[in-house]
């Protein structure tokens, strides 16, 4: 099952901690579920945020340069990531939160558990096909990772963090033929860099010292600073050239 990541929920649409229970018709109480951290949920957003500002600009220069127009298609597999990477943008959300934002692709059965950092969400889609989520947020270091399974085997890993510089993430992200796609990616304020390749497992852990150039270790990446673009395709050729934002990304 896919996620349209534009629908995720924020953490000020729902109920926050210190919601009480709410009587049940005949008057008895009933426990409330889970009303959620919302803290990892802020964290996800905010790294969101950072990321998909780079990923808008790198996409708006690299579609309306006609020397890499169509290295734009290799963006295709990271808007696929976040459309699957749902159920981790409402940990920390609770039961009520979660249950409404995963409702809204098809999601049956779905229930939320959270112990301290440590989450787990599982749902069902309408093939009944069993979906598994667990992730663990560090507060102190700001960094989430997270797996997700499908009828018991990993199909995806999700990881972030706070950096010196700003963000770093990768995603690991197998298909249906068991091949495994790779996206690594540094934010470095309205700057950074997306490296894409294909792996036999998963990379290393990222690390607080992980430098702001780890992408370029990927076969294809593709970086912004300041009104420069650089692209390294899958070949190796590297393409630079000066960005001018379109007129949509400019209003």
């Amino acid at each position: 099952m896919l996620f349209a990541g534009c629908g995720k929920p924020s953490a000020s649409e729902f109920d926050q901690p210190g919601q009480s229970s709410q009587p049940a018709a005949g008057g008895q109480e009933t426990q409330a579920p889970a009303a959620g951290s919302g803290n990892v949920a802020e964290s996800y957003t905010a790294y969101l945020e950072a990321k998909n500002a780079v990923l808008t600009k790198l996409t708006d220069g690299i579609s309306n340069n006609p020397d890499t127009v169509m290295a734009a298609l290799s963006f295709m597999g990271i808007a696929m990531v976040d459309l699957a990477a749902l159920p981790a943008s409402l940990f920390g959300l609770g039961q009520e939160a979660v249950s409404a934002g995963l409702s809204m692709v098809g999601a049956t059965d779905v229930k939320y558990t959270e112990n301290g950092n440590s989450y787990t969400i599982t749902y069902s889609d309408n093939e009944n096909n069993k979906y598994v989520y667990s992730g663990t947020y560090d507060p102190a270091a700001d960094a989430l990772t997270c797996t997700g399974t499908a009828n018991g085997s990993e199909s995806v890993f999700i990881e972030y963090r706070k950096t010196a510089f700003g963000y770093a993430g990768q995603y690991y992200m197998l298909n249906d033929e068991g091949d495994a796609a790779v996206y690594m990616i540094a934010v470095d304020g309205e700057d950074g860099t997306i490296g894409i390749s294909t792996a036999s497992e998963k990379p290393a852990p990222l690390t607080a010292s992980v430098s702001a150039d780890f992408p370029k270790a990927c076969k294809e990446w593709f970086s912004i600073y300041g009104s420069t673009i650089t692209v390294k395709s899958s070949d190796g050729k590297e393409t630079s050239f000066e960005y001018t934002p379109s007129a949509s990304e400019s209003n």
